[in-house]
């Protein structure tokens, strides 16, 4: 119940957030796509994804908090409410054609991507995991993976967890083979496919500042680039 009520708590801060901000129009103007964050286990995902939101000046919306917004209509509609009633209409339409040809089914899946597609409405956010990149128009978003070779994972997460090596290991396959799974069972993909990706980083041999400082100037690229047409 307490966790629950954390949840409805963020939200309700979130949303009050996001009206004040529809009361600013300098911060819509040129937004930018959202950042989502797809990544192997042991690769620091978290740990990058609340930097970059941080320095950013981004929310932060991990997969524990969309899993439970999801799992409510109440949380998942007040966030659609945050939407112009102009917009809503394109909303249903993507999520109706993304059960058409993406294979998603499920009242789950129903609320998970209105709720991603109303965050990337408003934009200045980063995603990390969930599938978003997957549920998401590609144009409106910049879709990271961070992926590195299995030993420096292992290692990370033996020395983070204070566990054997051979434990961790078992734990980053177990991890890895479960985050591909979701993929494959809901989006007929393979998770570490590079084409389904803006920007692929090796966390194995990049440091943190690479990282960030790589993702943060694709965001500016892509932000700055003329919309499609536009000369």
């Amino acid at each position: 119940m307490a966790a629950q009520r954390s949840v409805q708590k963020m939200i309700e801060d979130q949303v009050r957030r996001w009206e004040l901000s529809r009361r600013r129009p300098e911060v819509e103007h040129r937004r930018g796509p959202i950042i989502t964050v797809s990544r192997l286990p042991g690769c620091y995902g978290r740990i990058l994804a609340q930097e970059l939101a941080r320095r950013l000046k981004f929310d932060l919306f991990d997969k524990e908090l969309l899993h439970r917004v999801a799992e409510s209509s109440h949380l998942s509609e007040s966030i659609l409410n945050t939407i112009d009633e102009k917009n809503r209409p394109m909303i249903t339409e993507w999520v109706e054609s993304l059960f058409r040809e993406r294979y998603l089914s499920g009242e789950y899946f129903h609320h998970l991507s209105k709720v991603l597609l109303a965050i990337a409405e408003h934009g200045r956010a980063v995603i990390l995991g969930r599938g978003a990149s997957w549920i998401l128009k590609p144009q409106s978003c910049l879709r990271v993976l961070l992926v590195a070779p299995i030993e420096a994972r292992v290692r990370i997460v033996a020395s983070r967890e204070g566990m054997p090596r051979e434990e961790a290991r078992r734990r980053v396959t177990q991890e890895e083979s479960d985050r591909r799974a979701f993929i494959r069972r809901h989006f007929h993909a393979d998770m570490l496919d590079p084409m389904h990706y803006d920007l692929v980083l090796n966390t194995g041999s990049l440091g943190h500042e690479a990282v960030l400082g790589a993702i943060q100037a694709a965001w500016e690229g892509i932000r700055m680039k003329p919309p499609a047409g536009v000369k």
